[in-house]
């Protein structure tokens, strides 16, 4: 019996326990993160599907995966020979979750979650469209520990303090700015669940989740104090002494019982997307408001100094995905791998200044695996870089001035005019957004679909968002801003967003490039304000992917500006081979119907 077999019968024991006919497991933990702990990573640990996004059900006869189009083909290897049946959402005819569970559960049927890692929000909604059909959803907190066993416990890292000269701003300012907020909505009270929300807040940071410098906390912000509940031991004195004076510490696990004491009175902001139907419903006898937290549009406009730091990380991660680029040109591509591919990036990173360890998982993607959106290789069967491939690098970086997010496919040897024609036409997609002038008030749903003009004309689609915000030494996914089919939230001066387009033919090859981009003003014109993007990553483009006839006069000088701009970032600090090399693909391209008089080095 495979290991998912055991534990999803182990489930379905404990689930006839508490009456319980179908299991929800999300992504989560108590805090709704995207990337969780060792012990909160239950879908994965019952499914084998380590993605970061996937919903599992169980009932009694089935077991079914719900993955979006990043996952497709990863959530598929990685639940092969299991029971699991893999829902690929966005795909035709595929139902989704909702519309399964109203089909597959009979009326007086329950379905069974943890209250802890379910948010508000979702749970909300499921009630609202399995409660007509005699659906109850029932929260049971002790399941998961009866069937997992030997599940990691907790092992919380010390919490340390973001020092101003970094953050930009004290805590103090942040929490005045927060209260005026507050007072407009209004609220006396909010409960702040989201763990990078608590760090940018107080300016804390920590380790407790990989690759994520963030510490295990809530936050309860009040008119004239604020309760910190954390592992109080682990908080230095350093931290401490930084913190306002209005800061009370208490610990992690007496959130619970302070928030079932809180007066009736209180009016209490709490965000049902980022909180979890268990601290819900402790407060549900208060005045509560259910809105978006404000921390998210505040944290997404980032300060001077901020922004300084997003460009030095980026610069100095940009080196190091250069020199491994010079790297793989000068060795032969069937003596590595995808894997050691990442582990020579990450030698490159070490040494550099402030870096504090990758912002998530680097993903190498050699030929057919580089049309998995969001792959993962294999570590028992590493995949051997192939002649004449393309190779995607997907990788980010925390500093402790910024967090990176860059994306680089290469070809290894001569170039297809398949590839070619794909690269280019999703490096002109990338120049179209980044060189974008967009009034005040434009949102990411606009801009998502300028993006898409080159990909649409070819009758092409990119199956994720085209970006998302990027944190200051915190999440390297964080919002409200995006670039995608949905968001409307307008992209504001400060705003640090990824550039991603992407197109990948299944079985075959994909390309995805991708810069870090940051909203700037724009000259006003008569029609009013205007924004602008400027560019902070710094890495070169391959020139043999690039079909000069394919690009117009403007974007030929855009490239030819972004190539002049790292060469003079990066060339002081590289080796003279490595200069060498940089010369050679940033040297300027000339538009159609004009020839390069440049040649190769010998």
């Amino acid at each position: 019996m495979t290991a998912a077999r055991s534990r999803l019968s182990r489930l379905r024991e404990a689930m006839r326990r508490h009456g319980v006919d179908a299991w929800l497991a999300p992504t989560g933990d108590p805090h709704l993160s995207e990337y969780v702990s060792a012990r909160w990573r239950t879908r994965a640990w019952l499914s084998g599907f380590h993605g970061s996004a996937g919903t599992l059900v169980v009932t009694q006869d089935e077991a079914c995966l719900w993955v979006d189009p990043r996952y497709h083909m990863r959530a598929e290897r990685e639940t092969a020979g299991t029971p699991i049946a893999v829902f690929k959402l966005g795909v035709e005819n595929v139902p989704d979750l909702t519309a399964w569970l109203q089909r597959a559960l009979e009326p007086g049927s329950t379905l069974g979650l943890d209250p802890a890692t379910s948010s508000v929000a979702a749970v909300r909604e499921l009630e609202g469209h399995l409660s007509p059909g005699g659906v109850t959803i029932h929260g049971v907190h002790d399941l998961i520990d009866e069937v997992w066993i030997d599940r990691p416990r907790l092992e919380p890292a010390a919490i340390v303090a973001h020092p101003v000269e970094l953050a930009g701003e004290h805590a103090s300012a942040k929490l005045g700015r927060l209260r005026a907020r507050l007072g407009e909505i209004p609220a006396t009270d909010f409960l702040i669940t989201a763990l990078d929300e608590v760090a940018w807040l107080l300016n804390l940071r920590g380790d407790d989740v990989p690759m994520s410098p963030v510490a295990l906390a809530f936050c309860l912000v009040r008119e004239a104090s604020v309760l910190l509940f954390v592992h109080e031991e682990l908080v230095a004195r350093a931290s401490r002494d930084g913190l306002p004076s209005e800061v009370e510490i208490l610990p992690y696990d007496s959130i619970g019982a302070y928030l079932r004491a809180m007066p009736a009175d209180a009016t209490l902001l709490i965000d049902p997307d980022r909180t979890s139907i268990e601290l819900h419903d402790a407060v549900r006898h208060t005045r509560l408001v259910l809105a978006s937290s404000p921390i998210q549009g505040m944290k997404a406009r980032k300060n001077a100094v901020e922004l300084a730091g997003a460009a030095s990380a980026h610069r100095k991660d940009g080196l190091a995905l250069t020199r491994l680029l010079h790297w793989l040109s000068t060795t032969e591509p069937t003596g590595h791998t995808e894997i050691s591919v990442a582990d020579k990036l990450e030698e490159l990173r070490r040494d550099l200044p402030a870096y504090r360890g990758p912002a998530f998982g680097a993903i190498v993607g050699c030929g057919p695996n580089s049309a998995v959106g969001h792959y993962a290789s294999d570590p028992d069967a590493p995949q051997r870089l192939d002649h004449d491939a393309v190779l995607l690098i997907d990788c980010g970086g925390q500093y402790a001035d910024g967090t990176t997010d860059t994306t680089r496919t290469i070809v290894l040897g001569r170039a297809r005019e398949e590839q070619i024609r794909t690269y280019t036409t999703v490096l002109k997609s990338l120049i179209e957004l980044s060189s974008a002038t967009f009034p005040k008030g434009t949102t990411g749903q606009r801009l998502d679909a300028l993006a898409r003009h080159h990909l649409w004309a070819n009758g092409w689609e990119c199956r994720h968002g085209i970006g998302h915000g990027v944190g200051s030494f915190l999440h390297v996914h964080e919002g409200p801003q995006r670039f995608d089919q949905t968001n409307v939230i307008p992209i504001e001066p400060g705003m640090v967003t990824s550039c991603e387009p992407g197109v990948y033919f299944e079985g075959k090859f994909g390309v995805r490039l991708e810069n870090v981009i940051v909203a700037a003003p724009a000259p006003r014109s008569a029609f009013g304000e205007y924004h602008r993007f400027e560019t902070v990553t710094l890495c070169p483009f391959d020139r043999d992917l690039i079909d000069t006839e394919m690009l117009t006069r403007k974007e030929c000088s855009w490239l030819n500006a972004y190539h002049l701009q790292v060469r003079e970032a990066l060339s002081p600090h590289l080796e003279h081979e490595e200069n060498r090399w940089l010369e050679w693909h940033t040297r300027p391209l000339h538009p159609r119907n004009e020839p390069d008089p440049a040649a190769p080095p010998s």
